[in-house]
């Protein structure tokens, strides 16, 4: 039973009932007595509940059918065949028709207790639906169904159709149809059905019928509620339409059917509703948009719902989600702190600066380590420079002072040759005999320890200070004793050779030359 609520709109144009709301606990699961049968289900048997004893009344069953893309579906009845007999089949009928929809072309509407011919479908799927009034049961039937092969199959008739430019190609029922499940909420428009059909290569195309099934949870209806329509041809509905259907896509479950300027609420009595939209020409002119709502009836629990006005519950997870839910006046979202659009939009905003203040911390982090890094690398490079200098010069002073005699081999390291060049070398006897520097601060040749530049022409320096005294030998040794400490604590370098090959950078058995020298 429905009642109509009578609206008026400006126009005053002809859309049948403006809104028909379900009488309250009017309710029917949608799949309450459905069977599907998918591509694995090859052949078996379907038949009419608690067959061959008496069907039930007024009752509705589906049965759905999809093969594979290259196979038929063919049914043949056996056994007892009793359905209320009627000339035009209109108290109780089995339907058969071949497509996905109870809208598809009919094959067959059957009742009486002639056993009915086979049937065989033209496309991969079938659609056969049993109905029954509140009087006069029978026995029902019984069918066989198995799939066989598409003589006329091709694979060039499942590739989608390039449709630019070519204003004949059509899009069918059987290639556009969307499944909504579960959802207590959802928008449906022409913009998503304009871009689907593009991806599809279907675009632009002259003439579309397209179906949208929404299965929202058990116990809820459906209310269907229009933000946008605006359709190409006003009034012409043989040129575009959009209908809306109740729990099956068939002319009977029809709701409404729009195409003027306005689309009044539509509410289901079930979980499960169909919205089609039909274009026989300028499909691109037509915008409509509308939102879809699974409610129940009141009374509401305050817990998991919330209160729409006088009639209806939304689910309580659609208050304020910035999509208006209630019917005929958008109450759920009144008293919002800000609806979720702008919150997400602040959320993402202060997640952004968190996320750019943490990757430039960490940036300057990396640039102020790699500067502190090089600093600290540049000092002591800077600190061992001036460290050699120093040592550098002692050992010089010593070795032109004589305070250095006897036999250093001890004393002496190996350095890389490269390192050696600025030195001069004293030669020795295979036996080693000798030293670095003689008693007198002097080589073999009487030359000094000295950088190259300083050795020629040059002669020992006096041991003298500054102010023209005699050193003390005493501050040399404990000069020398000093560098030597550091040399052992591994603070700093000392007094090294390198055995070598004459005029090689290779070690020889031969005779050798000592490279003496400080680093």
């Amino acid at each position: 039973m429905l009642t109509t609520y009578c609206l008026c709109w400006q126009d005053n144009a002809d859309d049948g009932p403006t809104f028909t709301f379900p009488e309250p606990n009017d309710y029917v699961i949608a799949d309450l007595c459905e069977w599907s049968f998918g591509p694995d289900d090859k052949e078996g048997i379907f038949e009419s509940p608690d067959y061959p004893d008496e069907y039930y009344a007024k009752d509705e069953c589906l049965f759905f059918f999809e093969a594979s893309p290259d196979e038929l579906i063919q049914i043949s009845f056996v056994g007892l065949f009793n359905i209320e007999e009627d000339d035009h089949c209109k108290f109780d009928q089995l339907e058969v028709h071949d497509g996905r929809y109870g809208f598809s072309p009919l094959l067959a509407r059957l009742c009486g207790t002639v056993l009915p011919d086979p049937i065989t479908s033209s496309t991969n799927v079938l659609w056969v639906g049993f109905f029954t009034d509140a009087d006069i049961e029978e026995n029902g039937f019984s069918a066989r169904y198995r799939y066989i092969k598409n003589p006329h199959y091709s694979l060039n008739t499942s590739l989608p159709i390039v449709g630019t430019m070519n204003k004949d190609v059509s899009v069918g029922p059987e290639d556009c149809f969307f499944k909504l499940d579960d959802q207590f909420d959802g928008e449906i428009n022409s913009s998503v059905l304009r871009k689907a059909i593009m991806d599809q290569g279907r675009y632009p195309a002259r003439k579309v019928d397209c179906t949208w099934e929404i299965n929202v949870p058990v116990n809820y209806k459906i209310l269907f509620e229009f933000h946008e329509f605006s359709l190409s041809f006003v009034n012409e509905c043989d040129y575009n339409r959009l209908i809306v259907y109740d729990r099956y896509a068939l002319d009977t479950r029809q709701l409404s059917e729009f195409c003027s300027t306005t689309a009044p609420s539509v509410m289901t009595k079930t979980n499960r509703g169909y919205v089609r939209f039909v274009s026989t020409k300028e499909v691109d002119r037509n915008d409509w948009e509308l939102i879809y709502t699974a409610y129940r009836d009141k009374p509401c629990n305050t817990t998991l719902s919330f209160e729409c006005g006088q009639h209806i519950c939304i689910d309580h997870a659609l208050r304020c989600n910035g999509r208006p839910n209630c019917w005929n006046y958008a109450s759920d979202e009144d008293n919002c702190q800000a609806t979720p659009p702008l919150l997400k939009g602040k959320i993402d905003a202060t997640l952004g600066v968190v996320m750019t203040l943490i990757l430039l911390t960490t940036f300057l982090t990396i640039i102020l380590s790699c500067r502190h890094s090089w600093i600290r690398t540049k000092h002591k490079a800077r600190e061992a420079r001036q460290r050699r200098t120093v040592e550098r010069g002692a050992v010089q002073y010593l070795m032109d002072t004589g305070e250095v005699s006897g036999d250093c081999s001890s004393d002496i390291k190996t350095i890389n040759p490269e390192s050696f060049q600025r030195y001069k070398y004293s030669e020795v006897g295979t036996a080693g005999g000798g030293c670095c520097v003689g008693g007198n601060g002097k080589n073999s040749h009487g030359n000094y320890l000295k950088p190259p530049e300083q050795r020629a022409g040059t002669s020992p320096r006096s041991n003298r200070n500054s102010d023209g005294g005699e050193s003390s030998p005493g501050t040399a040794n404990e000069y020398l004793e000093q560098i030597m400490d550091r040399r052992s604590s591994g603070t700093g370098p000392g007094i090294f050779t390198r055995e070598m090959e004459s005029g090689q950078p290779v070690p020889s058995k031969h005779s050798k030359r000592t490279w003496n020298m400080f680093v």
